[in-house]
Formats: structure tokens, sequence, C-alpha cells
């Protein structure tokens, strides 16, 4: 196969691959992060802004190059994060305007627009400094200019242009003082390289890696602090978005940089993003406040992060793993460091990856479309593997917390993969559950990790928590639950007729049953709230997770009438997995909640 050109399509779906990539190798980048400050987030940030860019790249329906640059651009300065998610979004900008009002663009134009791109990243910066991704960027572009007119297609283009990029990261450290000490690479550039790596595997094979399978055996290396967290001279990493008309960039920028260092504008002037170093964030907030409508803030005790980070108090060296049936933010799953292997949803003769190479929109989209009705597959147990062997390079053991036994086969590939696997303790649990009641299986997981509990108290805790976790769904349609073989054809029939809905729970056994039935639409709304509060009346440290299949106005619903009854703050509403979608059928709201006795768990905050 030959390429020849560059369009929206081709772009999304490299970016996703690139995407994939970096999230999977954010703790390896964490590890090595030194500079601007040794804080140990530029590969959290870098996942974060790149999943934000992903997303809008699978929700885009358009193949034209300039409309999907555009968005890829306004989503990841929307989603942002650190000093090298600003770079990376302010890249993104160059690439949008290099690429507007084209349909596609070939060796030339895209070499053109790779320069534009590496040039607006570098003048978003107030101080640059050589050896970080500014570096890498700039020589990874000229490479590209200077070679487009002698490559085959952009096949090899962007494999030889990779090729140079790696040769630059190489060299960061003779171009930086603090690397060279450090003995690592700038995390920054890595994360780009790791980027590339992505993008240039799906342009030459059309396909999205699940899991990484290029072993390195670099990515264990941690780089060498000795600076303590007072060293730090601006203690807060600070970040707004600020939306205005014809803002003053320029200006801006200069009345920023008397408040800290590691200044990053980046964006236009009808929206933007500050991100700064700083001991005084509110002065910061008040200031792009001048400039237009401030619609976000954040600012993170880099101290406090260093301390975790390089302190001689670390949190347990476990590695947590979960499949793509558990429903949780996607911020925490990637800040909490959570490995997600995918199931996959097939339509007919199409597969994608669960929640990697689909989101739900382009699920639910499909699904109207009726053409194949979807059906779903377990990971293979060499998915396990992969996922086990990337968590021995920064890990000494590993927990997976996977869907019920009794819904899918994938606690049953988790097992197998385990036996393959030597010089890493395994522990995987079948959760006898799934959605939101397993996202709050691995929050607790995830919690005793950070405490430094050792492994046998996270299992502990974990399955007494099992025990404690209920369900209930609320479902309006059984033509999903008839097509997947989960109601009988006959009472999907009878429940069609009469318009009673059946409502659903996981037993401890880990299957679905209907405990109850009711006429549907807000009748089966209400029965359903009147099972959750008797079930949780009297519980203690309550914690809910609300789940639905294209219903936001039914979560709404309880999650309203939760927080009346039960007197709790926050409760997350989430979408529901398109693998779990594909069963539970649109209009669907699973009701997940985690209490205990009183006295029950002293560790539970």
């Amino acid at each position: 196969m030959s390429i020849q050109y560059l369009d929206g399509s081709r772009l999304k779906n490299a970016i996703v691959a690139g995407a994939q990539r970096v999230i999977q190798l954010q703790e390896h980048l964490n590890n090595i992060n030194v500079f601007p400050v040794p804080d140990g987030d530029t590969g959290t940030n870098m996942a974060l802004t790149l999943k934000s860019v992903a997303d809008a790249a699978l929700n885009s329906k358009s193949s034209d190059l300039g409309v999907v640059s555009a968005l890829l651009a306004e989503h990841a300065l929307m989603g942002a994060r650190g000093n090298s998610g600003a770079i990376l979004a302010q890249f993104f900008q160059g690439l949008a305007h290099s690429f507007e009002g084209k349909a596609q663009a070939g060796m030339q134009h895209f070499a053109e627009a790779a320069q534009s791109a590496a040039a607006c990243a570098r003048e978003a910066i107030a101080e640059p400094k050589e050896g970080t991704i500014l570096t890498v960027l700039h020589d990874w572009a000229e490479y590209i200019h200077q070679k487009y007119g002698e490559a085959g297609d952009f096949i090899e283009l962007v494999s030889d242009s990779l090729d140079e990029a790696k040769r630059s990261l190489q060299e960061t450290p003779t171009k930086l003082k603090v690397l060279a000490k450090a003995g690592v690479v700038d995390a920054g550039a890595k994360g780009f390289v790791e980027m590339l790596e992505g993008m240039s595997h799906f342009l030459s094979t059309g396909k999205i890696k699940t899991l990484l399978q290029d072993h390195t055996g670099e990515r264990s290396q941690k780089a060498q602090v000795t600076e303590a967290a007072g060293d730090i001279t601006f203690r807060y990493c600070t970040e707004c978005f600020v939306r205005g008309a014809e803002i003053d960039i320029k200006t801006l920028r200069q009345q920023l940089i008397p408040l800290g260092n590691s200044l990053i504008v980046a964006g236009g002037a009808q929206s933007l993003r500050v991100h700064i170093h700083t001991n005084e964030p509110d002065a910061v907030f008040e200031l792009a406040a001048e400039y237009g409508e401030v619609v976000s803030t954040k600012h993170e005790d880099m101290w406090a992060q260093h301390r975790e980070a390089h302190g001689a108090t670390q949190a347990a060296d476990i590695a947590l793993i979960t499949d793509s049936t558990c429903d949780l933010p996607p911020d925490y799953l990637i800040r909490k460091k959570i490995h997600i292997v995918p199931l996959t949803v097939n339509f007919g003769p199409e597969s994608y990856l669960d929640r990697v190479s689909i989101t739900n929109r382009e699920f639910y989209k499909k699904l109207a479309e009726g053409t194949h009705h979807p059906t779903t597959s377990q990971p293979a147990p060499a998915d396990f593997k992969q996922a086990f062997e990337l968590a021995s390079e920064n890990h000494t053991a590993a927990l997976a917390i996977l869907i019920s036994s009794a819904l899918s086969g994938t606690y049953q590939a988790g097992l197998t993969a385990e036996n393959f696997m030597q010089g890493l303790e395994i522990e995987v649990i079948d959760s006898k559950t799934l959605s939101g009641s397993l996202g709050l299986l691995v929050m607790v997981a995830a919690e005793a990790i950070e405490e430094g509990c050792s492994l046998p108290e996270i299992e502990r805790r974990v399955h007494l928590a099992r025990e404690r976790v209920r369900m209930f769904v609320s479902v309006q349609t059984t033509e999903s639950l008839v097509r997947g073989g989960r109601v009988s054809k006959s009472k999907g029939l009878l429940s069609k007729l009469l318009n009673i809905q059946p409502i659903l729970s996981i037993m401890p056994d880990g299957h679905a049953e209907s405990v109850a039935k009711s006429r549907g639409g807000m009748k089966n709304r209400e029965k359903t709230l009147e099972m959750i509060i008797n079930a949780a009346r009297g519980l203690q440290n309550l914690r809910f997770i609300i789940c639905h299949a294209a219903a936001p106005e039914a979560a709404d619903f309880f999650a309203i009438e939760l927080k009346k009854a039960f007197a709790v703050d926050a409760i997350h509403l989430l979408e529901i997995s398109p693998v779990l979608a594909a069963h539970a059928g649109i209009g669907t709201v699973a009701i997940n909640f985690l209490g205990f006795q009183e006295g029950e768990a002293p560790w539970w905050h």
C-alpha cells in the first residue's frame, strides 16, 4: 500500500494510534520527568491532552483535512495539561492553520505544515530551551522539509522522520545539563517521539496497537533526582482557559512574565490556554480575567508532586489493571495510571477496540443505522500477557480486577495469561460485576495502592467491597437483550406489547437477573429508585456511579433524587461503555453504589 496524500480520516486514525501509545507509556514518561521541574507528571499530562484530542478525532465524521485539524486543535487547547500538553496544543494549532481550507495535503504541503507547527509551538513559550520537546519538534520538521522530495510516499517519509526524531531525542541530554545529571532524555520530547511511533505504525499497517509489543527494556529507567521539593522556586503549576474577542496575546504574555516561569500562552485571539509556574495562582487568574472569560482554572502543588514522585515514602509498587467494561471518568483512569485492556465491539465484519477506536457517539450512530446488530468479544490471553509485561517494567506486582466471569470470558483470559508470567506477582480478581460497580471496586484498589497497602490487604479490601457493591438497572427496551440472548424472544415480545420492562440487578454469583418489572418510562425509573433507596438505607460512606446508554436526562433524574435521599455531594454520571451498551440497549441506566455498615470498614474515607 502506498499513501500519497494525507486527508482527515488518515490524520484522525493516526492521532488515535499515537495517543494510545502515549497513554500506555505515561508511567515511563513520569519516571524520567525532570524538566522544567521534577514533579513526575509529564506522562500523565501528555496522556490527558492526547486523550482529549483522540476523542475529538473519533467523534468527527469529516474526512476533510482542514475541518479535522481544526477540531483536533480546538480539543488539544481545551484539554491541554501541563507544560508538555500546552506545547502540543500549540503544535496542533500550527497544523490547523496550515491545513485550513484544504481537503487533503501532499507531502510538500505536509512538510510546510510541520515546519509551521514546530515554529508555532516555539513562539508560544516565553523562554524556550534547547534539549526539550521544542528541539525534537524542530529537528523532525526540518528533516521532513528537506527529505519530502526523496520519499516514495507518506509511509516512508513518516518512518524516516521518526528515526530522525529518535536521534534528536538521544541528544537532548547534551543540550540540557539537568537531563545529563539525571541520566535521562527529555520526557516531553520522548512523549512526542512515542506519539510519532504510534502514528507511523498505523500508517504502515492500518491498525491501532492495543498494547505495546516492542519491548525495549528502557522503560524501567528512572531519573536520578537529588534536588529537594523546596528547591522548586515557583511552587504551583497553574493553568486556565480563556475565551474572548481579539485577545491581545503579546500584552497578556508580557504581563504574566513577572509572575513566574515556564510560561506558555497557547491558542489564538478568541481562545487560549495559559500555563505558568507561579507562587500566585490567584493573581494569574485575575489577570487572565481582564482579557476574557476564564472558563476553567487549575493549580497543582509541585512540591507535593515532587515528594510523591521522589520522596523516601512512596506508594506500593503495584500496577492496577482492569478491562474496558469498567466505568470510571477517563481523567481518573489516566491520573491513577490504571491500565485498560479493551474488549472488542463488532458490527458485522468491522471490529473496534472498546473505548480506543470507537466512542459512544460513533457506536450509537452505527446502532441507529441498523445494518448489523453489534456483538462483542473478550480480550485474548495475549492481551493480558502484554499488559502484565508492561506493568513489570515499573512494578513488582500487578492486580487485575475484571468483569464478572458469569458474563464474559475476560476473567479466564486474565488467569490464563498469569500462568505465562514470571518475575511479577499477579493477582486476578473476578469482580462478579461490571460497569460502574466494577469502577467502584477499582477505586477501592487505587486508593489502597496510594496508601501503600500490601497486595494481600488490597485484595482484602476489594473482596470486602465486592460483597457490598450493588447495581440496579432501569431498562427501557428489551430489544438488545433479546438479540444478545439475555431475554427470550417470547418474553421480549410480551414486554413490548404490554410496555412492561424489567429492572435488572447483578446477583452475588455475578450473573444478571430481573428483580422486578414495571411499566416503561417514568414508572420504571420510579420503581428502580424505590428499590435503590430501600437497599441503601442505613449504609455509611455511600458512593454512587450512574452510567447510561444515551440517556442523560434519566441519569440526571436518578442523580438528583439520590442526592436528596442520601445527602451525597457528588455522583459520577458516565456514559456506559460501547461493549455494555451493545447488550443493554439505548435508554438503559445503571445505578451503582457502595456503602458499609457503621464501623465495618475503618479504612474507608
